[in-house]
């Protein structure tokens, strides 16, 4: 038991070294100009399109909704986090069957990849939900009731936790964590990202600036977490003159 115990204090304390190491390298998290970018977007969409959006949802094509309402849960955080932890699982089954050690490696690399998609969803997924209970926005499905200004914080009440959206939150650190990791594909990523998110306006359940704020906020962390993972020297790797985080994906193919 005291050598399982010494065993995590030495992980723990590995990793503060890595981070120590290269903290005064790295660039920091450009969170000021990514702040006031979403923090626009967001006000645009509340006082241009959720009005009008809100409205028109109502009127949209039943076949569009019923296919709205089919993808929309790609965004659940328990769908996510269920496949995700079926690939750890997968990883670390397969790593204990191997001999190669180029083999373990790239397996060992690809679980990491996977941990950092599944940390970047679960924190995210923790921050809306308590930015939606300390704001307790009114959904668009009470909008003839209480309209696109009804604000009741701390409210548990499922009808007025709107803002942000949930599920954009998690769609947006998903994909925008596939972005990173495979910039190749990075515009299918987010192209996928949007409309997913779109979803929530067209089954009536979020206003625009509701899946704007969550998008950036999923986006958000997805970055700040990739530069936490450049920090540790796993996954990720960044010029010293700055710019994106880029994947070692080298290793792994």
């Amino acid at each position: 038991m005291r050598d399982k115990v010494d065993r995590k204090l030495d992980f723990w304390s590995y990793l503060r070294k890595r981070y120590e190491a290269r903290r005064t390298v790295h660039r920091r998290v450009p969170w000021k100009g990514f702040a006031f970018s979403a923090v626009n977007a967001i006000a645009i969409a509340f006082f241009v399109f959720d009005r009008p959006l809100g409205l028109a949802a109502k009127d949209l094509a039943p076949p569009l909704v019923s296919i709205a309402g089919d993808v929309t849960d790609v965004g659940r955080l328990a769908w996510i986090l269920a496949g995700l932890s079926t690939i750890l699982a997968m990883s670390y089954l397969v790593r204990r069957r191997l001999w190669k050690a180029r083999r373990r490696f790239r397996v060992v690399y690809f679980g990491q990849m996977t941990a950092y998609v599944a940390l970047t969803v679960l924190f995210t997924s923790i921050a809306a939900n308590i930015l939606k209970y300390a704001i307790g926005r009114a959904r668009p499905l009470i909008y003839d009731q209480e309209g696109i200004f009804s604000f009741a914080p701390l409210n548990m009440d499922f009808m007025h936790q709107s803002f942000p959206s949930g599920h954009s939150a998690n769609i947006g650190a998903l994909f925008v964590a596939l972005a990173l990791l495979f910039p190749r594909f990075r515009l299918g990523f987010i192209g996928i990202g949007l409309w997913l998110g779109a979803t929530r306006i067209i089954i009536g359940v979020h206003y625009p600036s509701d899946v704007v704020a969550g998008l950036a906020l999923g986006a958000w962390v997805a970055f700040a977490t990739s530069v936490l993972f450049v920090r540790v020297g796993l996954v990720f790797t960044i010029d010293r003159d700055g710019g994106w985080p880029r994947p070692r994906l080298g290793r792994l193919l």
